[in-house]
């Protein structure tokens, strides 16, 4: 968060995170809570509404986001969910949009999608009309 305006500063950060919170084991899942509490994902998707051309940035804000986001207990589905809310969708779409050229914005955008949406019961679904109405369907139809 020091350097908001430096897009390979951000994009670097973000590769940070997404790589730390890789896994889905017991220690896997403690670290994406921690990054959660304290405001990782509102920092990614800041970063990514900062600099939506930069495609080394919108890669790995999606790849952090996806790390971030995946889980399907109850910590994972309000990570999503936290995601969500902070705009995450329309940033992963944005992504989408802006890149559909670069493979690697288009990969990792769509499993940023699969799991910011994932999960059942209502918010799940609110999330995943929240995609539609983003025009996310398009966008991986795109890819």
């Amino acid at each position: 968060r020091a350097h908001p305006q430096e897009a390979g500063v951000q994009a670097e950060g973000c590769a940070v995170l997404g790589n730390a919170c890789y896994g889905t084991d017991a220690a896997g899942r403690a670290r994406k809570q921690r990054a959660a509490a304290a405001g990782a994902i509102e920092a990614v998707v800041v970063a990514m509404q900062a600099h939506p051309q930069a495609a080394g940035l919108q890669e790995h804000g999606c790849g952090a986001l996806t790390n971030v986001c995946s889980g399907d207990d109850a910590a994972g589905r309000a990570r999503s969910q936290r995601a969500a809310d902070a705009g995450a969708i329309e940033a992963i779409v944005a992504a989408l949009q802006a890149h559909p050229q670069v493979e690697a914005v288009q990969d990792m955008g769509c499993w940023a999608l699969t799991h910011v949406c994932s999960g059942s019961g209502a918010a799940a679904r609110a999330r995943r009309q929240r995609a539609v109405t983003a025009r996310a369907p398009e966008a991986a139809t795109a890819a």
